[in-house]
């Protein structure tokens, strides 16, 4: 696809996104319908498995277990954890058109330097006021405010009068609190326990917008820790990280460990989880400048000891991924409150401090940053960790048994299933395909190919070639994960 100069990095994004199947919305052939919904296709959906696969390499190496809890929960529960009560948003509707928005949103975008959560509702009038915020589609100024409850209300149950007694869940993480006490029972009753989940969940979002950036239906990956409160807790990887806070001189990028030492991380605990979430951005391809830290204070969750938002930069803007809390023993206690059974250990309720991440924003900011373009084409430059194949492999004619070649060389791979086969088209629109969805190397079986048992090898990034043993196929493929073009060019290139 040649590149449309015309149009934002986003909007490209989302072009090539319909365009190739990686996501698009629910229902979109009904046209208008309810926002906030979208789908992963079959090209979008490899690249969303694959990063759930560098996310599962993650939870093996800490010794994280996990499971899969169910999207609906009883209304006692959200009741105990305190959704019912303190899950909204601040609405404000314009008097004119009728558009709603959300205040905070509205405020940040006016200010960016401040955080808009949590504040008296008196105050988010006054921040409307003070900010001179209007209606995005006519202008008129935007002044009162109203409680918005954010959650999916279900009637369960066959009568057709029934109150609500479930909701649709709206973190992933009460389903592991849930949990806790059957796991704890069945895999050693040890702490500390590391639980971990990746699954849907769902918000009535007042706006939704920005595709897989704010969503009605999302993705989690969740991991919690319980913890008995003595434990040591090392550093999983103690690399140099920024922490924006604004208690101290903002942002100093330095190792966690000094940040443990100086007590801007204040517990073992949250610099162990924030090394690790930190290593499993690093691993997804993103760079250490587009990473940062946010220190809550005030407009950190009333039950929290300890809150960072994890950040990543989009252009000019820093957007949340995710969230890291150190939650106490407030998720376990409530639920003892409202008559759950929980584990007590040496007489006391465990702590848990929580990493919960967003699964499809990191997807779709992985895609952002990736997307290159020149004048001929545009393509992705994922790892080969996240791109939906390893591999294509091409005849350069469907004919003269070059497609039987190619098609061999395929089922005998042992990255069958993460090649990409094609024989239609011109060699260069298959080229291009390959490289708009982010596949890295491109192998083109030709009539050479017949008479020395060697094929073409072209990179996607620089579209540079060399020739290449059809035997060597696997063993290039397997180096290309460490090593780059070049290095392969030098072991693999046959003169």
């Amino acid at each position: 696809m040649k590149p449309d100069e015309g149009l934002s990095t986003e909007e490209r994004l989302v072009k090539i996104a319909l365009s190739r199947g990686i996501f698009f919305k629910t229902a979109e052939t009904f046209g208008d319908n309810i926002s906030g919904f979208w789908e992963y296709g079959p090209i979008g959906l490899r690249i969303f498995n694959n990063l759930l696969s560098v996310w599962r390499r993650t939870l093996d190496r800490i010794g994280a277990l996990e499971i899969s809890g169910s999207t609906i929960l009883p209304r006692k529960v959200l009741q105990a954890s305190g959704h019912e009560k303190k899950f909204f948003d601040i609405a404000t509707t314009c008097g004119k058109c009728g558009s709603t928005y959300r205040a905070d949103k509205l405020l940040e975008t006016a200010d960016p330097s401040k955080s808009f959560e949590g504040l008296p509702d008196d105050e988010y009038v006054e921040a409307l006021t003070k900010y001179s915020i209007k209606c995005e589609k006519c202008g008129e100024p935007l002044r009162g405010i109203k409680h918005f409850g954010s959650m999916f209300g279900l009637s369960v149950g066959v009568e057709d009068d029934k109150e609500v007694n479930a909701y649709l869940r709206p973190e992933a993480c009460q389903s592991i609190f849930l949990d806790f006490d059957r796991v704890f029972k069945v895999s050693g009753k040890t702490l500390p326990l590391i639980l971990a989940q990746t699954g849907k969940t769902y918000r009535n979002e007042i706006s939704p917008r920005n595709a897989l950036m704010r969503q009605r239906e999302f993705y989690q990956s969740d991991i919690e820790i319980f913890f008995g409160g003595e434990e040591k807790f090392g550093i999983d990887n103690d690399s140099t990280i920024s922490i924006f806070d604004k208690k101290n001189s903002g942002t100093a990028p330095v190792k966690i460990s000094q940040y443990l030492e100086s007590g801007t991380i204040e517990s073992g605990v949250a610099a162990y989880a924030l090394s690790v979430f930190d290593r499993f951005l690093l691993e997804l391809g993103f760079d250490a400048s587009e990473i940062r830290y946010r220190k809550l204070y005030e407009d950190r969750a009333f039950y929290s000891k300890e809150s960072f938002d994890v950040e990543v930069k989009k252009g000019n803007e820093w957007l949340e991924v995710a969230s890291c809390n150190h939650r106490g023993t407030h998720d376990l206690e409530s639920y003892k409150e409202y008559g759950s059974s929980v584990v007590e250990i040496g007489g006391r309720t465990p702590q848990v401090f929580e990493v919960s991440s967003g699964t499809d924003r990191l997807l779709y900011l992985l895609l952002y940053r990736s997307l290159r373009s020149d004048s001929e084409r545009e393509w992705f430059e994922l790892n080969s960790m996240l791109s939906p194949f390893k591999a294509a492999v091409f005849p350069l004619m469907p004919k003269d048994n070059l497609d039987e070649i190619s098609r061999k060389l395929k089922e005998n791979s042992f990255y069958s299933d993460s090649m990409l086969y094609s024989e239609t088209g011109s060699i260069g629109k298959r080229y291009r395909r390959a490289d708009e969805i982010g596949v890295k190397f491109a192998f083109t079986v030709d009539y050479q190919s017949k008479e020395d048992d060697t094929l073409t090898v072209r990179d996607r990034d620089s579209m540079a070639q060399f020739r290449l043993k059809i035997g060597d196929v696997d063993k290039a493929i397997r180096d290309s994960a460490v090593s780059g073009f070049d290095s392969l060019k030098e072991k693999y290139s046959v003169h």
